[in-house]
């Protein structure tokens, strides 16, 4: 069953609730204290299952009756208008579905009111409901995106069904709630992250202050296609689809790189992490400090950041952490492949006879602060064979010389590998958007990518949390101003009259 948020974002039962339960519950005790043959609640399992049932017909009776209630106190209350205080006419009789946990009700909508003397109208039943015509609810949008983030969207529909028998959502309505719900989930992790590099560079002495920290940073690729016109040639028109006479066009299938950064205490198992797409580069590192600020980093905190050897990674963390002692450390496993990767050029140039030997040589010099040795042995190789790859592996070396000493790195216990963010792209990327057959296209990549990032920092109840809160401000506001007296603009309009 799929579990929704129960913390913070329901109301309080209105009082004359709990004297209704009590007595239902007192009228039950005694139905079932009567079944003394033991046949009209022959079992827990039955019990459980008709409870299930009664409790969804129910709750979808109260909606109902909700509905038809204040469908009749908007229809008493706004017969005048508010403004002149004259009848108001009713303009498009209506009705919408709107689709609930427990199945669809239906709301029939007087439309709106006019009053032709001051010229000004009003939907009376959106005040009372404190909605428009909005078709979903918020909790089933909820458990909709809450599948659809973790597989595919048809998959999801045909879960929530199962889950809330009398929900019947369409795959392309999942689609559009994941990319709307996407897209503000992008607002909130920037707000969030924002707020955190605030208050994390303003306050340098903090209770949850670390004294040393970690951050990883890696990149992993996606599939994304884009749909493009065909190529046609030259004088020629493009060929039109028989059914709409559109011109054709075809999938533009590549991949893409997406960013995966995390901040952790070294020690502790909770980890924060961003995801970002390849072209939000200068964003994703940028995200690792307010990661940090959310781990407890101050300008005294220890950083070590572990990453591969592409120059952008460690020029961009020396910049983000240019205010606090950090230090780099290669990955070692990537060290150790380009390691192996020229030894067996040194083998084929000839420069060696043993490539194995040569390697665990070479790795026992790097590991023990003798990088310069390796370098030095590889730039004179380069020099003698002109080959090209064997000495940018002498300039990766050289230029990550101070960042490659393993045996004091284990000494300190510190880790030397950023084996974790390599891990994340599997179970925070991947797990849905390399799903099989899966294309993205990459204005859409970002909206999964935030909520994959919501899910793995924790921040999901925080997030739907802000979007009641922000529903119901806007119901508020709804009722303030059916509420609300005559403007000013409104009076001097019934003075000119």
């Amino acid at each position: 069953m799929i579990a929704l948020n129960t913390a913070e974002n329901h109301s309080v039962l209105p009082e004359g609730f709990s004297s209704l339960i009590t007595k239902a519950l007192d009228k039950l005790s005694d139905e079932i204290a009567g079944d003394c043959r033991i046949t009209e609640f022959p079992d827990l399992l039955s019990f459980e299952e008709w409870t299930q049932t009664f409790s969804r017909d129910l709750a979808r009776s109260m909606v109902e009756r909700f509905v038809a209630v204040r469908s009749q106190q908007a229809r008493e209350k706004h017969m005048k208008c508010q403004e002149c205080g004259k009848s108001m006419e009713r303009h498009r009789q209506s009705s919408w579905n709107r689709h609930t946990p427990w199945g669809e009700v239906r709301i029939d909508e007087d439309g709106y009111s006019y009053c032709r003397d001051c010229h000004t109208s009003d939907r009376s039943l959106h005040s009372f409901l404190g909605t428009g015509r909005e078709t979903w609810s918020l909790i089933v949008q909820e458990a909709a995106v809450d599948l659809a983030t973790d597989e595919s969207c048809q998959k999801a529909v045909e879960k929530l069904a199962r889950h809330h028998p009398g929900v019947d959502m369409h795959r392309s309505m999942a689609l559009r709630l994941l990319h709307h719900h996407g897209d503000r989930a992008r607002e909130f992790v920037a707000g969030k992250l924002n707020v955190a590099l605030i208050l994390g560079t303003q306050e340098a002495n903090r209770n949850n202050a670390v004294v040393d920290l970690e951050v990883e940073y890696d990149g992993g690729m996606i599939p994304v296609a884009t749909l493009e016109p065909m190529p046609v040639e030259q004088g020629q028109l493009p060929e039109k689809t028989p059914g709409h006479g559109r011109t054709k066009r075809r999938k533009n299938c590549r991949w893409e790189e997406v960013k995966v950064g995390l901040a952790q205490v070294p020690g502790q198992v909770s980890r924060l992490y961003s995801v970002r797409p390849t072209h939000q580069l200068d964003e994703a590192f940028n995200d690792l400090l307010a990661l940090a600020c959310l781990k407890g980093w101050t300008p005294q905190t220890n950083v070590r950041g572990i990453a591969d050897g592409a120059q952008y990674i460690r020029t961009r963390m020396e910049e983000v952490f240019c205010n606090c002692p950090f230090r780099f450390i290669l990955d070692r496993p990537h060290a150790k492949q380009h390691l192996c990767d020229v030894s067996k050029l040194l083998a084929e140039t000839e420069i060696i006879n043993d490539a194995n030997q040569w390697y665990a040589k070479a790795l026992c010099q790097i590991e023990n602060g003798r990088a310069m040795h390796v370098v030095s042995e590889l730039r004179q190789a380069a020099e003698k064979t002109k080959n090209q790859d064997i000495r940018k592996a002498a300039d990766y070396f050289e230029r990550n010389e101070d960042a490659v000493d393993y045996a004091e790195y284990r000494k300190n216990g510190w880790s030397s590998a950023s084996s974790e963010v390599e891990s994340a792209h599997r179970h925070i990327v991947q797990v849905r958007l390399k799903i099989p057959g899966a294309w993205w296209h990459p204005d859409n990549v970002p909206n999964i990518l935030a909520l994959r990032m919501l899910k793995a920092n924790g921040w999901w109840d925080e997030y739907w949390n802000q979007q009641r809160k922000i529903w119901k401000e806007s119901a508020t506001q709804l009722v303030q101003k059916m509420q609300q007296r005559p403007t000013q603009r409104h009076r001097e309009q019934k003075k000119s009259l």
